[in-house]
C-alpha cells in the first residue's frame, strides 16, 4: 500500500518529501512489516529524498522488529557520516533493540554513549536500561539507575 501512495501521489506530480516517507515508514512498522520500512529508506536514497533523525529512528525502531543489531549500529554509524545526530529517541530506540534482540549489555553500554556525546538520557531511557538489567537479572544495578534518575531530577513513571 505505501507503494500505491507514493505512486498515486507522483502521478498527481506530487513529490513525496521527507515527512511523507517517514510516515508510511512508521505505518509499515505498525503493520508489521519493518523489513518495507527500510526498502522506502532506499527508495529515498535512490529518489534524493534526504533521510533525517526521524528516518532513521523509524529504521532503527524497524531493525528492532527483524531483531538486526548490526543493522541498527550501522545506522548510528551512517546518521554520524552524514552530519544527522542521533539524538535520545534514536539511542532509546536503539537501547530497546538491543534489548529485544536478547543483548541487554549492550543497552547499558549505550547509556555511556550518550553521556559521553552530550545526549541527554530521559525517563524513557532509564525504563530500558532498567529493563535492561531486569534481563540480566542485576537488581542492584537497576536500583541504581532508579536512583541516578531520581539525582537527576527524572521523575519514574508506570512503567518504571
Amino acid at each position: 500500500r505505501a507503494e500505491a501512495m507514493i505512486d498515486e501521489m507522483e502521478s498527481l506530480n506530487i513529490h513525496p518529501d521527507t515527512v511523507t516517507y517517514n510516515t508510511l515508514a512508521n505505518c509499515c512498522i505498525n503493520a508489521g512489516h519493518p523489513e518495507k520500512a527500510l526498502e522506502l529508506a532506499d527508495e529515498m536514497k535512490a529518489k534524493g529524498v534526504g533521510l533525517d533523525v526521524r528516518t532513521y529512528n523509524a529504521l532503527i525502531h524497524a531493525c528492532g522488529e527483524l531483531k538486526d543489531i548490526e543493522r541498527a549500529e550501522a545506522m548510528i554509524d551512517e546518521m554520524e557520516s552524514l552530519n544527522i545526530h542521533p539524538d535520545t529517541v534514536t539511542y532509546n530506540t536503539l537501547a530497546n533493540c538491543c534489548i529485544n534482540a536478547g543483548h541487554p549489555e549492550k543497552a547499558l553500554e549505550l547509556a555511556d554513549e550518550m553521556k559521553a556525546k552530550g545526549v541527554g538520557l530521559d525517563v524513557r531511557t532509564y525504563n530500558a536500561l532498567i529493563h535492561a538489567c531486569g534481563e540480566l537479572k542485576d537488581i542492584e544495578r537497576a536500583e541504581a539507575m532508579i536512583d541516578e534518575m531520581e539525582s537527576l531530577n527524572i521523575h519514574p513513571n508506570t512503567v518504571t
